[in-house]
Formats: C-alpha cells, structure tokens, sequence
C-alpha cells in the first residue's frame, strides 16, 4: 500500500492531487487564521468602547468630584452661617457623585491593580466624610478643632484618594491607547501567509503549464484574485479603523489630557486659597500662583490641538480673570485683611467665582472632548466590523476555486 501510495504520487496526477490538497489547504488556514485575527481586534475594541473608555471617563469623574469636595469643605468653614449649609450640601453631593463613579469603575473592571485602586479609594470615603462632618460640626460650635479635622480631611484627600484616582486615570489612558493601536494596526502575519498562498497559487500554475502545456487554469487565478481581495479587503478598513483611533487617541492625549490636569491643577488652586486662611504655611503664595500659572500653560497646550475652542478659550479668559483677582492675594507686596481674603477666596453669594467658571468651562471641554474621542473609538471599530466573517469566506472561496481548477485535469489522466 505504501508503495503504490509513493507510486502514485511520483506520477503527474498524484503531483496535481497533492497541489490541489497543498493549495486548498493554504487558504483555508489563511482563512482561519485571519479570521481569528480579526476576530481578536473587534474584541479589543469592543472592550475599548464598553469597559476601558468607562473606566477612563470614571477615574476622572472620581478626581474631579474628590478635588471638588477638597476645596468646598473648606470654603464651607470659612463662609457664614446662612451659606455654609448650601456647600456643605454641595460636598456630599460630590461625594455621592464620586461614589457612583466608582461603582460604574468596579462593574467593568477585569482585575488587576485597577481593581486595588478602586477599591482603596472606596474604603476610604468613609474615613473622609467623617473627618469632614467631625469639622463642619466643630466649626459650628466654634471648635477649634475644626480645622484640624479639615487638615486631616484634606490630607486624606490630597495624599491617597487623589493620587490613586489620577494613577487610576493615567493607567486606563495607557491601556486604552495600547488597546486601540493593537486593533487596528495592520496583522503581518496574515499579509506574509497570504503572499505565502499567493506563491502556491502561482507555483501551482507554473506547474501546470509545465506539465499539460496550458498556460492560465482558471480556477487558480480565481483563488489568487480571491486571496488578494481577501487582504485588501482587511487592509483598507483597517487603515480607515487606524485613521479613526488616531483621532481618539490624539483628542485624548492633546485635548482631554492636559485639560483634565488644568482642571485637577484648578480645583487644587481652589482649595489652596483656603488653606491660606484656614491653616496657612511657608510657600502657600508662591505654589498658589505658581498652580495659576500651570492652568494657563495648560489650556493654552490643549488649544493647540483642539478644533472646537470655544470652551477652551473662556476657559482661558477666566483664568486671566482668575489670576487678577488673585494678584493682590499672591502678592508680597500687600496683606489684605482676613475678611478681603475671605471674599477673596469663597465663591460669591451671586453667581460664580473665577475658579468656578474655569472648572466648568473646562469641564463641558473635556465632556466634548471625551465623547469625541468615544465616537471615534466607535467609528474604528465599525469599520472592522464583520471583517472576520468576509475574510474566511473569500478564503474559502479561493480554496473551492483551486479545488474546481485543478479536478478536470487530474480527471484527464483517468479517462
């Protein structure tokens, strides 16, 4: 049997059966393979539009709302009676915002260090709304005490939950713009297995023309047009799918990014101008300015890259405004009285303070931002959606088509 077996395929029909089994073959393992492939990157970019793109939105929600209850805790010390109430209420909300965040972290979370910064983070609310109640409640009874508790409540807040939630941020970015780059980069293993084919394909006809005189078989140019569309049918919506995850990845890396730090550095800034009063130290002035320097510096780099600058530049004009209405409170060459720096540094009993303004222009910025940043996320991956599907069935087209080239002359040599 064996040796009829090595007989047979000494002959030129058994030479044709085996290029007809080699070729198919071939493309049905290139099929599979790039189905796989394929397959793969829509999973990654499904779990950057539903899981990391949450996780990132998230962990600046968290900052924002922990910055946000920094300085209103400390400005509701150092406002009157009938204000204080409105910022106290202003605090838990913030801090029932946060908490939300979290819970919308945790839910798509897959593990990891992510999952340990979320979870401190949480544990640690308790422990500072606690210190924040302890302080407003010994405020009212005109503790002293109060501002230790608010110290310790901002320390807290500065050291551990602050730090874990930009981490937590800086960490989902990374993972994310990896993620995005991984999908929808081109597969050079399919394109190298499918030049491979290709040089079957085309070995496979030289053979033939060889052997029975004939120059095309039709069935496998078939399958070399089949496999070449197959690979410009992945590599065109890919570069279309880059295209669009570039413009993800640049609005959050040139926009969203330095306008969230901006945003971080303000709300920092905020709580800074109480600390000036509540319980002040060396270089208090000095880091003050130097924090309404860096917002500037800021904003100006994220306007540099963005398209829509509306928000970005009254962002920018606040600021100004900011830092003058700061300039005699930094100054060394002035000491306001305590009551000038407490209107100096608590939002107005009408509308909004500078520092109020900057945050919420920056904040419907990066909004604006994040989202666009989402849709083109989204857009990528819809452009690679169903890919899979067609590349395995072009590639088994190609496999059939060798196959119907090469079975009537194999069938020649048993007539």
């Amino acid at each position: 049997m064996r040796k009829e077996l090595r007989a047979y395929l000494r002959r030129t029909e058994g030479k044709l059966t085996m290029i007809a089994a080699l070729t198919s073959a071939s493309a049905l393992l290139l099929g599979l393979i790039g189905w796989l492939v394929l397959q793969d990157r829509q999973d990654m970019l499904d779990d950057a539009v539903q899981r990391r793109g949450v996780l990132t939105s998230a962990a600046l929600d968290v900052y924002r709302a922990f910055a946000d209850a920094d300085a209103t805790s400390l400005d509701a010390l150092l406002v009157d009676q009938q204000r204080s109430p409105q910022l106290q209420q202003e605090v838990r909300e913030n801090v029932f915002d946060a908490l939300d965040a979290l819970r919308a972290a945790a839910e798509r979370d897959g593990g990891g260090s992510a999952a340990e910064r979320i979870q401190r983070i949480t544990d640690l609310v308790p422990q500072y709304v606690q210190l924040v109640e302890s302080g407003w409640s010994a405020g009212r009874e005109g503790h002293p005490v109060a501002t230790s508790y608010l110290n310790q409540a901002s320390f807290l807040a500065r050291g551990k939950i602050l730090e874990d939630a930009a981490a937590l941020h800086s960490e989902q970015v990374e993972n994310l713009t990896e993620a995005q780059q991984d999908a929808t980069g081109q597969s050079w293993l399919v394109w190298l297995l499918g030049f491979a084919v290709l040089g079957v394909l085309h070995w496979s006809n030289r053979f033939l023309f060889r052997r029975t005189k004939r120059r095309y078989n039709t069935g496998l140019i078939v399958a070399a047009v089949l496999t070449g569309v197959a690979l410009l049918v992945t590599s065109i919506p890919l570069l279309i799918s880059s295209a669009h995850a570039e413009d993800s990845t640049q609005n959050r890396e040139k926009v969203v990014a330095p306008l969230a730090k901006a945003r971080n550095v303000g709300r920092s800034a905020d709580g800074n101008e109480a600390r000036l009063l509540i319980y002040p130290s060396v270089g208090d002035k000095e880091a003050l300015r130097k924090d309404l320097a860096d917002i500037a510096g800021l904003i100006a780099q994220a306007a540099e890259s963005a398209t829509d600058r509306e928000h970005i530049d009254r962002a920018a004009e606040a600021t100004r405004k900011w830092t003058d209405a700061d300039s005699k409170l930094v100054s060394t060459d002035s000491e306001p009285t305590y009551p000038e720096t407490v209107a100096l540094v608590t939002p107005p009993e009408q509308g909004k303070s500078t520092a109020e303004l900057v945050d919420e222009h920056l904040t419907a910025a990066i909004s604006a931002y994040t989202s666009a940043s989402a849709h083109s996320t989204a857009e990528a991956r819809a452009w690679i959606g169903g890919l899979d599907v067609v590349f395995a069935l072009l590639m088994a087209g190609a496999a059939i088509a060798a196959l119907a080239g090469l079975r009537p002359r194999i069938a020649e040599y048993y007539r």
